[in-house]
């Protein structure tokens, strides 16, 4: 096999797993080449913990090209642009050609979509946790909070890690009740969605909609946000409806990456891959996590999560190596995926099942309890050693 260069685009959980398993499956010969922005790899339950006050953002992420296997070269750079038929990437430190490219850039923070809320957000008037500061800065507000209406704001589909927003608002009544902020504390929940985690069933839907109504938490389905006054402390949705707030936690909408949108790579808001091999309609790139788009059997879009980025990178990896002449086993890529719910401190449960499945995902949330959250503090752990070891 002659020598061949993979370029991975993204150093996230998926964008790293895929260049631990291309490096296993191309021979030493071949380049790979994983480019980033950022030397910093942060797995997104990390925002949580750091929300709750259970763990600093220093110490969430570890170092990407600490964590790359032996190898691999890692190029410190900002995507610029992409060229399919020339088949190479330029970035802020010059271009790089490409035999096969995988894509794995996530997926933006786009609150400026939304009238307002960028500006809130600016302003410091209102909150999120889907960045490391936001996370920062919501734990700190958290800490003066005291008492008052409190919305959290799912303001588009799709966005990453579909449970997030509903342990976001466990763990802010938790965190008040633990300072003995209770008494004229309310929280509500607003989703677009018909139910919790719509495409997880109406018993999923159920099952957090009772966890929530257990401690107190107001669930508004079918409401999507079309803007916010912070001067006014209100948000506004595309029902008409109009709520006031003290405190207001806003989930961004999520979109692909510009960079793929100006290199003409996205078809329906995002990269499309087919759900064996993550190949895209465009020869020789791949697209796995976030960025990515790859349909369920019931044609809703498979939902945006870590466990199966990593899961889409090893199948990718293969059908990489077997694309370039190399010996790999052929990809496998099953839809199966289990991830943490914390409710409280000291207790957590976690949704697994089948999202390939037909007719639909096969899901099932189990109970909250301490093994499971000591499990997952451990799980979190072996990962950070596991990433500076390797």
């Amino acid at each position: 096999m002659q020598a061949r260069t993979v370029v991975v685009l993204g150093a996230g959980p998926g964008g790293s797993a895929a260049a631990h398993h291309l490096r296993r499956y191309l021979p030493d010969s071949s380049r790979v080449v994983v480019v980033d922005r950022t030397d910093r790899l942060t797995l997104g339950i990390s925002h949580l913990l750091i929300m709750r006050g259970w763990l600093d953002a220093d110490a969430a992420s570890v170092s990407v090209r600490g964590s790359l296997p032996e190898g691999v070269e890692f190029v410190q750079a900002e995507v610029q642009g992409i060229d399919p038929g020339a088949r190479r990437v330029r970035t802020s430190t010059g271009e790089i050609a490409y035999d096969a490219l995988l894509v794995a850039l996530g997926a933006d923070l786009r609150a400026d979509l939304v009238p307002g809320l960028k500006k809130a957000l600016d302003a410091n008037a209102v909150e999120e946790f889907y960045s490391l500061p936001g996370a920062s800065r919501l734990r700190r507000r958290l800490e003066s909070f005291s008492g008052g209406r409190v919305c959290v704001v799912i303001s588009r589909l799709p966005y990453k890690c579909p449970p997030a927003p509903y342990e976001a608002a466990l763990l802010i009544a938790d965190r008040l009740r633990e300072r003995g902020v209770e008494t004229g504390v309310q929280i509500d929940l607003f989703t677009p969605e018909p139910s919790p985690i719509a495409a997880g069933g109406p018993e999923m839907g159920q099952a957090i909609r009772s966890t929530l109504q257990e401690r107190g938490i107001t669930l508004h389905t079918g409401e999507e946000l079309s803007a916010v006054d912070h001067e006014q402390r209100s948000a506004t949705f595309a029902s008409g409806r109009e709520e006031s707030w003290d405190l207001l936690v806003a989930v961004p909408p999520h979109a692909a990456p510009r960079v793929l949108v100006e290199s003409g790579l996205i078809e329906r808001g995002w990269l499309i891959a087919d759900r064996h091999t993550l190949r895209t309609a465009f020869e020789g790139i791949w697209a796995i996590g976030d960025a990515s788009a790859v349909p369920m059997a019931n044609g809703m879009p498979l939902p945006k999560a870590a466990v199966f980025a990593t899961a889409e990178a090893e199948a990718a990896a293969r059908d990489i190596a077997r694309t370039l002449g190399a010996t790999a086993p052929e990809p496998a890529f099953e839809g199966v995926g289990r991830c943490w719910f914390i409710v409280a401190d000291g207790m957590a449960g976690y949704i697994e099942g089948r999202f390939l499945d037909p007719p639909g995902p096969k899901l099932q949330l189990h109970p909250a309890s301490a093994d499971n959250f000591a499990a997952m503090q451990a799980e979190l752990r072996a990962w950070k050693e596991q990433a500076r070891q390797a």
